[in-house]
């Protein structure tokens, strides 16, 4: 159960169960002000942990983690959401340096292999030029599965591309253009993933487009990256 948490004026911290974009979803509003606030804030993160909820959506800018994560509730983690998204974004990232696929080249990077980097290096691999693999663990397994696959020669972690994709922390950046897909916040080259069907102020609010990804209410052509 997801949890969303809304900072209103009259907000006492009771919980009630909501749609929020046709995800379930257990709301509770809290007012923050005034000498009870904290204490409202506190009911509100020990009545969501009682109903169900482990990730909470928080309005922008909310900094107090410290009350919630006592009932051990944690943010809503975007890495799955992002990931999923790995080849569309390194393709864009190529269009924004003006480069085509089939004349370019987009280096994997990581500590190993996982079923994200193997599954984006399949997508990848028939429509780039090379790829270059650079995991220690795992790397050369993958590496040599791609050749078997697609017949075509991957590159070692020596070599360098025009755009990176970094699935894990720890590799040193060599690409200009390089994705950081990992971690609460994933740094994506300057490019944004928005959802425009959604209201004009949640469409680029990434831990809701990760909720609702990993819910099923939000489908790859929903997505848009700019």
């Amino acid at each position: 159960m997801i949890g969303q948490l809304i900072l209103t004026p009259k907000g006492r911290g009771r919980v009630e169960r909501r749609q929020l974009y046709g995800l379930p979803v257990l709301r509770a509003e809290v007012d923050r002000e005034g000498f009870w606030g904290d204490r409202r804030l506190r009911r509100a993160g020990k009545n969501l942990r009682m109903g169900g909820a482990l990730s909470v959506l928080v309005p922008g800018g909310f900094v107090w983690w410290a009350a919630l994560e006592r009932f051990g509730l944690r943010p809503m983690d975007p890495e799955a959401f992002v990931r999923a998204q790995a080849t569309p974004l390194a393709l864009k990232a190529l269009e924004r340096l003006g480069l085509a696929p089939d004349r370019a080249t987009v280096a994997l990077r990581g500590g190993r292999t996982d079923q994200d980097m193997i599954r984006t290096a399949a997508q990848l691999c028939p429509r780039v030029r090379h790829l270059v693999v650079d995991a220690p663990r795992g790397g050369a397994e993958l590496a040599a599965w791609l050749r078997r696959e697609f017949g075509v020669p991957i590159l070692p972690e020596g070599e360098t591309g025009q755009v990176a994709i970094h699935f894990q922390g720890g590799c040193p950046h060599r690409e200009g253009s390089s994705l950081e897909l990992y971690g609460a916040h994933p740094q994506l080259s300057g490019m944004t993933l928005t959802a425009p069907g959604l209201a004009e102020e949640d469409q680029k609010e990434l831990p809701l487009l990760a909720a609702l990804w990993e819910g099923g209410r939000l489908k790859r052509e929903d997505i848009k990256i700019t």
